[in-house]
């Protein structure tokens, strides 16, 4: 019988895909490489905010499934490129990565991004905006975000970032629940191999006024033993 365990972390801290040839598994640490008037935030959301834990097969004393590692970053449009006078425009990037242990495998992995849209908050593109992706081996893949401040911009900006899909299916779905507008990025594997995936939204706001909150999630369901 496969053992498995399905372990939820929710922490609140308010792609077109390209493919590439294989290479080395992204570090959610690492900020997107960044072109253009788009600059990082250090200071509306507490600067990088990057979290680690561990997946455990039974409660906070089992044996450990996986090491798990999520970081946010945000980065505001130039207001000197931006036309609009009523909006203010940004970036909200996120980034995961689950390393399984002791001879188990992740079987399924999601990362979600939302964004409150119920007030005065606004999303107006994502990335990855596809539905699907598979792979039949590891093979790189790039998260790309185009920034045009709702097209109101003078110059475009862009977000990216390469990192490995491993065997199996990604499926990509925004939907709104909540008050919160979201991007769920769904790996159904399994595999053995470290996993990372990184999604992003351009979002505005009222100008001179806050950002939206978000509220980033990461679960995974694991398995021993697993064939990947």
């Amino acid at each position: 019988m496969l053992g498995k365990k399905l372990v939820l972390i929710i922490v609140v801290v308010t792609l077109a895909l390209v493919p590439l040839s294989a290479g080395a598994q992204l570090n959610p640490r690492n900020k997107p490489t960044t072109v253009g008037p788009l600059s990082f935030d250090g200071d509306t959301y507490a600067g990088r905010n990057c979290k680690d834990g561990r997946f455990r097969r039974n409660g906070s004393t089992g044996q450990v499934t996986s090491k798990w590692t999520f970081c946010t970053f945000f980065f505001r449009y130039s207001a000197a490129q931006d036309n609009n006078s009523n909006r203010d425009f940004g970036a909200m990037w996120l980034a995961t990565r689950v390393n399984p242990t002791n001879g188990w495998c992740a079987r399924r992995v999601v990362t979600q991004l939302g964004v409150e849209t119920s007030g005065s908050g606004n999303v107006i593109r994502r990335a990855p905006q596809g539905q699907s992706m598979q792979a039949n081996n590891s093979r790189s893949v790039q998260t790309r975000l185009v920034v045009d401040a709702g097209g109101s911009g003078s110059t475009d900006s862009v977000l990216r970032k390469n990192w490995t899909l491993h065997r199996g299916d990604l499926a990509i779905r925004r939907f709104t629940q909540g008050g919160f507008t979201n991007l769920r990025l769904n790996y159904d594997g399994p595999t053995k191999k470290t996993a990372a995936f990184a999604g992003a939204f351009e979002m505005s706001w009222p100008q001179g006024g806050n950002p939206p909150s978000i509220f980033p999630e990461l679960r995974a369901l694991h398995v021993k033993p697993c064939n990947p």
